[in-house]
Protein backbone atom coordinates (compact mmCIF):
# COMPACT_ATOMS: atom_id res chain seq x y z
CA UNK A 1 0.00 0.00 0.00
CA UNK A 2 1.36 3.22 -0.78
CA UNK A 3 2.07 5.95 2.06
CA UNK A 4 -0.32 8.09 -0.10
CA UNK A 5 -3.35 6.00 0.42
CA UNK A 6 -2.20 5.02 4.16
CA UNK A 7 -1.90 8.83 4.96
CA UNK A 8 -6.01 8.62 3.41
CA UNK A 9 -6.81 6.24 5.08
CA UNK A 10 -5.90 7.59 8.30
CA UNK A 11 -7.12 10.83 7.62
CA UNK A 12 -10.81 9.33 6.55
CA UNK A 13 -10.66 7.47 10.07
CA UNK A 14 -10.86 10.54 11.45
CA UNK A 15 -13.44 12.72 9.49
CA UNK A 16 -15.47 8.65 10.11
CA UNK A 17 -14.80 8.91 14.03
CA UNK A 18 -15.75 12.78 14.25
CA UNK A 19 -18.67 12.72 12.73
CA UNK A 20 -19.39 9.62 14.52
CA UNK A 21 -18.93 10.48 17.75
CA UNK A 22 -19.87 14.46 16.82
CA UNK A 23 -16.38 15.72 18.87
CA UNK A 24 -12.89 16.67 17.55
CA UNK A 25 -11.45 13.33 19.02
CA UNK A 26 -11.48 12.18 15.17
CA UNK A 27 -9.59 14.95 14.09
CA UNK A 28 -7.03 14.26 16.88
CA UNK A 29 -6.70 11.28 15.66
CA UNK A 30 -5.77 12.59 12.37
CA UNK A 31 -3.42 15.48 13.14
CA UNK A 32 -1.22 13.30 15.21
CA UNK A 33 -1.31 9.91 13.29
CA UNK A 34 -0.45 11.47 10.28
CA UNK A 35 2.97 13.03 11.40
CA UNK A 36 3.67 10.31 13.84
CA UNK A 37 3.17 7.60 10.34
CA UNK A 38 5.33 9.98 8.22
CA UNK A 39 8.08 10.52 10.94
CA UNK A 40 7.82 6.39 11.27
CA UNK A 41 8.12 5.96 7.64
CA UNK A 42 10.79 8.84 7.18
CA UNK A 43 12.97 6.82 9.41
CA UNK A 44 12.69 3.79 8.25
CA UNK A 45 13.51 4.51 4.43
CA UNK A 46 16.72 5.76 6.01
CA UNK A 47 18.11 4.77 8.99
CA UNK A 48 20.84 7.70 9.54
CA UNK A 49 17.85 10.41 8.73
CA UNK A 50 17.24 12.43 11.58
CA UNK A 51 13.12 12.58 11.27
CA UNK A 52 11.76 16.22 12.95
CA UNK A 53 8.63 15.43 14.07
CA UNK A 54 7.85 19.19 14.81
CA UNK A 55 8.75 21.38 12.56
CA UNK A 56 7.76 24.78 10.62
CA UNK A 57 5.12 23.36 8.69
CA UNK A 58 3.42 20.97 11.25
CA UNK A 59 3.28 24.10 13.56
CA UNK A 60 2.00 26.14 10.58
CA UNK A 61 -0.62 23.70 9.87
CA UNK A 62 -1.52 23.39 13.56
CA UNK A 63 -2.17 27.25 13.64
CA UNK A 64 -4.12 27.14 10.32
CA UNK A 65 -6.45 24.03 12.09
CA UNK A 66 -7.24 26.60 15.24
CA UNK A 67 -8.27 29.63 13.03
CA UNK A 68 -10.24 27.36 10.74
CA UNK A 69 -11.89 26.46 14.06
CA UNK A 70 -12.51 29.46 15.42
CA UNK A 71 -13.31 31.43 12.38
CA UNK A 72 -16.17 28.15 11.46
CA UNK A 73 -17.39 28.32 15.54
CA UNK A 74 -19.25 31.65 14.65
CA UNK A 75 -21.07 30.33 11.85
CA UNK A 76 -21.26 26.97 11.25
CA UNK A 77 -19.64 23.70 12.91
CA UNK A 78 -15.89 23.46 13.09
CA UNK A 79 -15.64 19.86 11.63
CA UNK A 80 -17.19 21.25 8.34
CA UNK A 81 -14.33 23.65 8.31
CA UNK A 82 -11.76 20.39 8.92
CA UNK A 83 -13.02 18.96 6.46
CA UNK A 84 -13.22 21.31 3.95
CA UNK A 85 -9.69 22.33 4.12
CA UNK A 86 -8.73 18.97 4.01
CA UNK A 87 -9.82 18.76 0.71
CA UNK A 88 -9.09 22.24 -0.26
CA UNK A 89 -5.27 22.14 0.58
CA UNK A 90 -4.18 18.94 -0.81
CA UNK A 91 -5.54 20.23 -4.18
CA UNK A 92 -3.97 23.42 -3.79
CA UNK A 93 -1.02 22.03 -2.91
CA UNK A 94 -1.20 19.87 -5.91
CA UNK A 95 -1.99 22.79 -8.34
CA UNK A 96 0.92 25.05 -7.09
CA UNK A 97 3.05 21.42 -7.82
CA UNK A 98 1.99 20.81 -11.26
CA UNK A 99 2.56 25.13 -12.04
CA UNK A 100 5.69 24.51 -10.71
CA UNK A 101 6.64 21.59 -13.23
CA UNK A 102 4.89 23.09 -16.00
CA UNK A 103 7.17 26.15 -16.05
CA UNK A 104 10.04 24.10 -16.37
Amino acid sequence: MKVEYRIGLILLIGLIASVILRSYAGILIAALGIPFYLAYTAREQNILAKSRLFDRDLFLMMGLTVLVILAFEYFADPRLGLIVMAIVIPLVIYWMDRLKTSKK
